[in-house]
């Protein structure tokens, strides 16, 4: 089997496979850009569950830039409480809405040179702004089971750690009609299966297309016990 088809073959297996998986908790805020922003934000080095859980406090408060900024630094905090760094994130999420506010009507802007300016803002979490809330991908949002599943399948050089090098190899031979639904995909695939450490190998869905690059035990394990967004 040639390269293309078995990306071909890895995709349908996993996208078939994902359907009775969780959703990832970005899809809960699709077509909507500032949700999105700030769920994106807050993901950063932080489980599923917990980003869940606090933006559905924080939205309980306030779910527009100018309601935000009517929220006190109390609120804010407590409400973003369960994510990692969530001292930092919460002084984010109320100059991100300032600057929202102040010089851009409100609105999130579409560009990514424009979305890194913003605290808290680096180069995933604007990719994955712009796929969810806009529905632009231009880019696969790159984070650690992308990068990761990559390096196993194949599909990216081991040595390549960077999120936008990862992100430049795998444009270069993933179908641009698979660019939409990569990232939502593995983050499934890798909380159920290729997990960081022990992936479940012997009963993986893909294990004769993959060559396991990296991979040094296998066994099981529990999602909870530390997997990221």
């Amino acid at each position: 089997m040639n390269q293309t088809d078995r990306i071909h073959e890895l995709y349908r297996r996993i996208s078939q496979a994902a359907q009775d998986w969780p959703p990832t908790t970005l899809s809960h805020y699709e077509g909507q850009p500032f949700k999105a922003l700030i769920a994106a934000m807050l993901s950063a080095q932080t489980r599923e569950e917990q980003t869940l859980a606090a933006m559905n406090n924080l939205l309980a408060l306030a779910d527009t830039p100018e309601a935000m900024l009517q929220l006190s630094d109390e609120q804010i905090l407590q409400a973003v409480s369960p994510v990692s760094f969530f001292q930092n994130k919460a002084r984010y999420v109320r100059e991100i809405c300032h600057q929202l506010v102040t010089q851009y009507g409100g609105s999130v802007p579409r560009a990514l040179d424009e979305l890194v300016q913003f605290k808290g803002v680096g180069w995933k979490v604007a990719v994955l702004t712009l796929a969810v809330g806009y529905g632009i991908h231009d880019d696969i949002t790159v984070d650690v089971h992308v990068a990761r599943i990559g390096r196993r399948l194949g599909l990216v050089q081991p040595q390549t750690k960077q999120p936008e090098k990862v992100n430049e190899e795998l444009k270069r031979i993933l179908p641009r009609g698979y660019w939409p639904h990569w990232n939502g995909l593995m983050v499934q695939f890798g909380r159920e299966v290729c997990k960081p450490t022990y992936p479940q190998c012997a009963t993986c869905l893909v294990r004769d297309l993959c060559p396991r690059v990296g991979v040094v035990q296998t066994g099981p394990r529990s999602y909870k016990e530390g997997d990221y967004l």
